[in-house]
């Protein structure tokens, strides 16, 4: 199972820097529609500075450009753009096994078709807008949106980036 979150890891990585996909930016557009809905040009002005500070609008992209976009290239849909009953289903191939990928909205879950023992899911957690690895009985969060930017988390907890 290890091999196989490694191997969607650098799978993603290596998407990111060969196939130019250019999606949706479902969760840059959203922030954007937060700060337009303001009624009052002068608050709207104010807090795009300090989304701009923050870094919010910079966290968004960024987000939407290494998780987000690249699961709209592969997938064809965007999960932040996902209604609350929109479920979407795919089969991977890796290695002579085949995995069944059950997208819904905020949420992944992933288990080996031969074997449904051998399964993850990855949670989106609006609380504290953290990613959630769900796995053999284990939480652990593997992203997190802070004031200050995204952290990135490897499976036994610690640090690996901040952005």
């Amino acid at each position: 199972m290890r091999k196989f979150i490694i191997f969607i890891v650098l799978l993603c990585m290596l998407t990111i820097n060969v196939s130019g996909c250019f999606g949706t930016f479902a969760l840059t557009r959203k922030v954007y529609e937060f700060n337009r809905d303001l009624n009052d040009k002068f608050v709207q002005s104010i807090v795009m500075w300090a989304m701009l500070i923050i870094p919010v609008y910079g966290v968004a992209t960024f987000i939407d450009v290494v998780i987000l976009n690249l699961i709209e290239f592969w997938s064809g849909s965007n999960p932040l753009a996902m209604g609350d009953t929109d479920i979407e289903y795919q089969y991977i191939t890796h290695e002579d096994k085949t995995y069944e990928v059950v997208t819904t909205k905020n949420r992944y879950d992933i288990h080996e078709v031969d074997n449904p023992e051998n399964s993850f899911s990855l949670v989106f957690e609006n609380s504290d807008s953290s990613w959630y690895l769900h796995s053999q009985g284990q939480i652990i969060r593997v992203t997190e949106e802070t004031d200050r930017g995204l952290k990135l988390y490897d499976l036994e907890g610690a640090i690996l980036a901040t952005f």
